[in-house]
């Protein structure tokens, strides 16, 4: 009677409040017939209560997340006196701000309040549009803000089970680098439509999930200002660069890592489209 999986993509849905089922890659929906919920609603509400906790547990499940591996520790004492351990696989340093590829989160640590508060002033910058809310499922989610001792300061984020940096599955042929494109892709006209630009998608910035086809973009929230340029759309070419394969890729591709982004992130998603139904012939849901 229950589907997990999108019939036109392979992804897992999620199931809403109103009985049915929505894929959060493609966008599919589909609908329990009324033979199976009429006269049984407290039923219904039960299942969906249900079946919506189990779909949660599976999200948050690190327990097959087997890539991730501790490569470091490092400890900070916090403000009240308490220690602050952060066990990683990566990190990556910025001016004034190191980040920590932990195994549940990602960790910010500024050198100061101000840079702080900057990082998360860029975040608030964004809004999403009502029809299109899974949008917000793109970025970073704050999980707790700490003081240490010294006048730090520390953002923690999610980081959902399955995603890494894109660099950490390159490099990718030209089935796999396509939806991570358009998961970029997906990002530029988020930000196009919050009037903003990220200035720093990079290759370690845009974190992926093989599984799902799902990304999520962290990097320097700092950087985020008022669009000016088409800087983002430029850097999710350069990126995908780095970490295509040297094997041979289809025309359209090419043609679209070497040309210059359209008028906006629209109209460069449009022309990217384009490239999937040419080059690829049309969407479809391959495993990495």
């Amino acid at each position: 009677m229950i589907t997990y999986k999108c019939r036109n993509c392979g992804a897992q849905l999620k199931l809403s409040d109103a009985g049915g089922f929505t894929c959060p890659y493609c966008g599919s929906r589909s609908f329990m017939s009324d033979s199976e919920l009429k006269g049984n609603n407290e039923f219904r509400k039960k299942m969906v209560t249900y079946y919506s906790a189990r779909a949660m547990e599976k999200e948050n499940d690190y327990s097959g997340d087997t890539l991730w591996e501790e490569t470091g520790r490092v400890e900070y004492i916090m403000e009240n006196g308490s220690e602050l351990a952060i066990a990683y696989m990566d990190k990556y340093e910025y001016p004034r701000m190191t980040c920590y590829l932990a195994k549940k989160n990602v960790v910010y640590i500024f050198d100061n309040n101000e840079e702080a508060d900057l990082f998360l002033w860029g975040l608030d910058s964004l809004v999403f549009p009502e029809a299109d809310m899974k949008l917000d499922r793109c970025f970073p989610v704050l999980r707790q803000r700490v003081s240490l001792e010294g006048g730090k300061e520390v953002l923690v984020f999610v980081r959902k089970p399955y995603f890494y940096p894109a660099e950490v599955f390159a490099p990718y042929e030209p089935e796999h680098l396509a939806w991570v494109i358009s998961r970029m892709e997906n990002m530029c006209c988020a930000l196009e439509y919050s009037g903003v630009s990220h200035g720093d998608i990079s290759t370690f910035s845009v974190f992926v999930n093989p599984l799902t086809h799902e990304g999520m973009l962290f990097g320097d929230w700092r950087k985020v200002g008022v669009k000016r340029s088409n800087l983002d759309l430029k850097l999710v070419r350069e990126t995908a660069k780095k970490i295509m394969c040297k094997t041979r890729h289809p025309v359209e591709l090419t043609e679209f890592l070497r040309s210059m982004p359209r008028r906006d992130a629209y109209e460069d998603f449009e022309y990217w489209d384009t490239v999937i139904e040419r080059g690829f012939g049309g969407h479809r849901f391959k495993k990495l």
